[in-house]
């Protein structure tokens, strides 16, 4: 496809259409815009047979934890997902009717964690936290009477940034890993020197700018620091040394977004470290497409078609 999908070229005219010369973003501007955006383009969330709050521990406090249960017989399969929004962005609300159609077309339970945000605190405290629930989400879900046994992971965006560097930082530590992970147009090079950030930088809701911004968001730091820390893997995943460690992993792109290029690399260099690597790179889509369910009904590539791909994929482990 050389053009958006129709549906996702209207949404880019109008609800999602950038101001010409717009300020620079606010943190409450942000999260605002974010939250009415889903709420209009993802509709009202499914039913499931039942959703309930928990809690995990880490080593920066307690943090929410939501359940969905999709099914009366629960499935001995669990997805921990981490939501994405630019470090900045995201609670278990916004992303309520994501992880219900996710739960549903994958049948698996889903477990969603409520990190905490930048630029209240800085990396790597959403990170750590992100690595220290993954440690201990089985025993929870036990705790919960869901026995599991296969764990994969999900995120999108930031959050597939946090699983990937949650991942390294497990594997450094020879501690056990996820059976599957799924990373849909994760942010997985800070250095965002990847082709895709000119060819997107503007015009696709999504811009190098407010991707700029985000970061400094999450560091604290210009660019120019942390251009001096991009090798570093836990601001970098695809520059770990521990990729060969990773589980087999589904890698979902969007052809029209600044981050497509680092997600492929992603997978690429995973194939090279011999992990096996799906990678799914939908047409005529944007960054954060997956939450526009509403909005997006294509029958091969919109939301719901790639979350049963999904549920194809984790059928495999």
């Amino acid at each position: 496809m050389s053009a958006p999908h129709p549906d996702v070229r209207r949404l880019l005219d109008t609800v999602l259409r950038s101001a010409p010369n717009a300020s620079e973003p606010t943190v409450e501007g942000i999260r605002s815009t974010s939250l009415a955006t889903g709420e209009l383009l993802g509709g009202p969330g499914e039913s499931v047979a039942r959703v309930w709050n928990g809690a995990v521990e880490t080593s920066h406090g307690t943090r929410d934890l939501r359940w969905y249960l999709p099914f009366e017989e629960p499935a001995r399969s669990l997805i921990f997902f981490v939501h994405g929004g630019g470090w900045v962005s995201g609670t278990l609300d916004s992303y309520d009717t994501f992880c219900r159609a996710l739960a549903l077309r994958t049948g698996r339970i889903v477990a969603s964690l409520a990190y905490t945000l930048s630029p209240e605190v800085r990396h790597p405290q959403a990170l750590e936290e992100v690595a220290d629930a993954l440690q201990c989400v089985r025993e929870l879900a036990a705790l919960e009477g869901l026995p599991i046994d296969i764990l994969a992971v999900c995120g999108d965006s930031a959050g597939g940034h946090l699983i990937a560097a949650a991942m390294h930082c497990l594997a450094e530590k020879g501690l056990r890993l996820p059976d599957a992970a799924v990373l849909i147009y994760p942010i997985t090079d800070a250095s965002m020197r990847h082709e895709s950030y000119t060819a997107f930088a503007t015009g696709y809701s999504l811009t190098t700018a407010k991707m700029e911004w985000y970061w400094r968001q999450y560091l604290g730091q210009n660019l120019g620091q942390r251009n001096a820390k991009e090798a570093d893997p836990l601001l970098t995943p695809l520059r770990s040394p521990y990729l060969s460690r990773f589980p087999r992993s589904l890698l979902i792109t969007a052809e029209f977004d600044p981050l497509h290029d680092e997600g492929g690399e992603m997978a690429h260099r995973m194939k090279e470290a011999g992990v096996t690597v799906e990678c799914v790179d939908v047409p005529g889509q944007i960054h954060g497409f997956m939450r526009f369910r509403k909005a997006l009904t294509d029958p091969e590539w919109g939301p719901d078609a790639i979350m049963n791909r999904i549920g194809r994929f984790l059928d495999q482990s």
